[in-house]
């Protein structure tokens, strides 16, 4: 069965290569393409890279294609693959935000530099070819076949713990890695939020407004039972932020994106994301509930232990997990936490990164 299926991957790739000659001869432009699979509309990211870059270049035309891959548009997604196709073989820089099948399959143009500027700002849990050969990982086989992430000339890390984790799961020589921070970064700290909109998100609620967000379990949902029954509700309100792909996804929160309710709330509780990293840098005080760890430790993988890390602020146990919030938080650990995964000044990487991007898609910039 799996030499049937791996035959049929092996087909479909030269497929895409065969279609590919088509878009090949097609001029180089003065474009930069933004390619994300994130969202089925810009992310924060993207809108801040993509508003930077037209007011650096505006002789520059600046492309955002944005479509989310999922069992229900999997066709319509393969649809959306030539399209990709022909701006890989027009634009002078392609900027990717996370894992693009086309990418490591068609072959490059020299004039087109293709740059991974990921979607996390850490990696907290191992993917791709650190994972390969665990049971929530890609098998060897499929890596290989698919070309997963290859191709890329330049990856955006934002320190150099992060760098190495992100040089491992891409397996990618370290002179590709390039320091630079996320454009929501400086969001993040920019002390700049909107008061009004932060008003309407809490809604007039008088409580402390926690916000769990854990990261996606496949076949199986995240706790968020056990925080409820744990957290005393006439103190706390618990706000769930589940991944659409999460089986339990009907339980979430769904007005409000998890980066509108990170900025509102008042306490975050997450497990194995990266989202643990950004809240960091808001200067909120950070929980992680663990409850499976040493399960994740052997389906997945960490690079960050949060019991290691973090352990007066992470427990595997619920009630623990409350008790500690009412005692004092260390935000001198929380800080030492976050300088060393972000290395990067905040308020200047949407510009940097920008101004990186133009300086490889050829353009002259001062």
């Amino acid at each position: 069965m799996k030499a049937a299926v791996d035959l049929m991957k092996k087909a479909a790739v030269l497929m895409i290569k065969a279609l590919y000659v088509f878009f090949r001869p097609l001029k180089v432009r003065d474009r930069i393409t933004i390619i994300s699979r994130q969202s089925d509309k810009a992310t924060e990211d993207v809108k801040m890279l993509a508003e930077e870059l037209r007011r650096l270049l505006p002789e520059y035309e600046i492309a955002v294609l944005t479509k989310t891959l999922k069992k229900s548009n999997f066709i319509s997604y393969v649809f959306h693959m030539p399209v990709q196709m022909k701006y890989f073989a027009t634009s002078r820089a392609i900027v990717l935000d996370g894992y693009c099948i086309i990418c490591g399959i068609i072959p490059h143009k020299k004039e087109t530099a293709v740059i991974q500027m990921w979607h996390a700002m850490a990696a907290v849990k191992k993917f791709g070819y650190d994972s390969v050969g665990k049971s929530s990982g890609r098998d060897a086989a499929t890596a290989k076949i698919m070309g997963m992430h290859r191709n890329y000339d330049y990856i955006i890390a934002p320190s150099p713990a992060t760098s190495e984790h992100f040089r491992m799961a891409f397996d990618a020589d370290s002179e590709k890695m390039v320091t630079g921070g996320l454009p929501r970064t400086d969001l993040l700290v920019s002390g700049e939020n909107n008061e009004a909109e932060i008003d309407e998100i809490r809604g007039g609620e008088e409580r402390e407004i926690i916000l769990y967000a854990p990261t996606f379990r496949r076949g199986a949902s995240a706790d968020a039972e056990g925080l409820m029954k744990a957290l005393d509700s006439s103190r706390y309100k618990l706000v769930v932020k589940l991944h659409p792909l999460d089986e339990r996804y009907e339980i979430s929160e769904k007005k409000y994106s998890t980066y509108q309710w990170l900025m509102a709330c008042d306490r975050v509780i997450t497990d194995y994301s990266a989202l643990g990293v950004e809240a960091a840098l808001t200067g909120k005080p950070v929980y992680w509930y663990v409850y499976d760890i040493d399960e994740y430790r052997e389906s997945t993988g960490l690079n960050i232990d949060p019991e290691t890390e973090m352990p007066q602020a992470s427990s595997v146990n619920a009630a623990d997990l409350e008790r500690m919030m009412r005692e004092e938080y260390d935000f001198d650990a929380l800080r030492k936490f976050r300088d060393k995964y972000i290395h990067v000044i905040p308020g200047e990487c949407t510009a940097r990164l920008a101004k990186f991007i133009a300086d490889k898609a050829g353009a002259q910039v001062k």
